[in-house]
């Protein structure tokens, strides 16, 4: 560990993973105060600005491919600033944030959760990136509250989660939209809510889907990432107030093959303690899959499939993984860390294997 000096007005840009601790001075990440001598440690697959507020002293520790690099100034662009002031205005907002992928959308959401603290007790947020979700495992709509500042929006435990059971919206538009409300229902009237989404914006599709998810949403105001004039279709479509905000000039940039990783280091937390349960596939309501004659149809087709356990209010309680099925038994094996009692298993089109890596057949 080793220190490092940053004088007011300069930012500390970290990539982990890596731990910090604030010594001297005052400093906020994403608007939130740092507390000296709380440690904050920074995952693999995230890096946080550290915004020196009077001269400060840091202890740093960098792992084998984390980075620090300092700016002058800060990260956090004015239009974010602007925007946050503007909901900061509303009673009880709620705010939908939209843009490309890798545009900056969970930071803002982070930032957006941590200005709201100041005014509210407690924010809502739901996060409906169900590919590169931050609450909940991929593939899943996650509900969080907190009443205390974020570094990301994976410091927040989902207190309720929709199985959507795919990746990627295009084939679920309707799931996904729903899912979203549901969630609502469920997020005190009383708080700030943030609705974070998917990066899906190019083409009359995606701008429909989103169009169309604004307009059941109801947000009181549409939060649209911009570089170009890419979202012009999208705002246009809805009657909604629409605020463009810019990205930050420093974004972790990520591909396909990364951000499948960072998918695969989600499955394997959310698996993580799984053990391999018998179900009489007979005696749970199926969702996505049909028993035919005492026998579960296309068996073989849904091998590996992630698997969502709902409870009544079909929400989600845990997910599994459908490792083997004997027809004569009437019996699923499914690989989950979910010990409750078992009332309905919907079936997803991710394919997964114990280790949460991501199957293609």
């Amino acid at each position: 560990m080793e220190k490092a000096t940053l004088a007011a007005g300069k930012t500390l840009l970290v990539s982990g993973p890596a731990s910090l601790v604030l010594i001297e001075g005052e400093a906020e990440v994403l608007g939130a105060p740092i507390e000296k001598e709380e440690r904050l440690l920074v995952r693999e697959d995230r890096q946080i600005p550290i915004e020196a507020v009077t001269n400060s002293v840091l202890q740093v520790s960098l792992g084998e491919v984390a980075s620090r690099r300092e700016f002058t100034g800060t990260t956090i662009p004015s239009s974010w600033e602007n925007l946050a002031n503007t909901t900061l205005e509303l009673p009880n907002p709620k705010i939908l944030a939209i843009g490309t992928t890798d545009s900056g959308k969970s930071t803002l959401c982070t930032y957006l959760t941590n200005m709201l603290l100041e005014k509210y007790q407690r924010v809502s947020v739901i996060d409906a990136d169900v590919g590169q979700s931050d609450i909940g495992p991929p593939a899943t709509i996650g509900l969080g509250t907190t009443d205390e500042y974020l570094l990301s929006l994976a410091d927040l435990n989902p207190i309720s989660m929709f199985f959507v059971g795919h990746t990627s919206p295009t084939l679920v538009k309707d799931k996904v939209i729903s899912g979203i409300k549901k969630l609502m229902e469920l997020s005190t009237g009383q708080d700030p809510l943030i609705i974070n989404t998917d990066g899906w914006t190019t083409g009359d599709e995606a701008c429909a889907f989103k169009a169309r998810m604004i307009s059941e949403v109801c947000p009181d105001l549409v939060a649209a990432i911009q570089t170009d004039d890419q979202l012009d279709s999208i705002v246009n479509a809805t009657k909604t107030t629409a605020v463009i905000v810019y990205p930050p000039t420093i974004i972790k940039k990520r591909g396909r093959e990364e951000r499948r990783r960072l998918r695969e280091l989600a499955y394997r937390k959310h698996l993580a303690n799984s053990i391999c349960r018998n179900i009489d596939f007979t005696q749970v309501k199926l969702v996505g899959a049909e028993v035919r004659n005492g026998r579960l149809k296309a068996a073989p087709q849904k091998l590996n499939s992630m698997t969502g356990f709902l409870d009544d209010d079909e929400l989600l309680l845990n997910i599994g993984i459908l490792k083997g099925v004997e027809q004569k038994e009437r019996n699923m094996k499914i690989y989950t860390p979910f010990r409750g009692l078992v009332k309905t298993i919907e079936f997803g089109a991710v394919k997964l294997d114990p280790s949460g890596k991501e199957l293609t057949s």
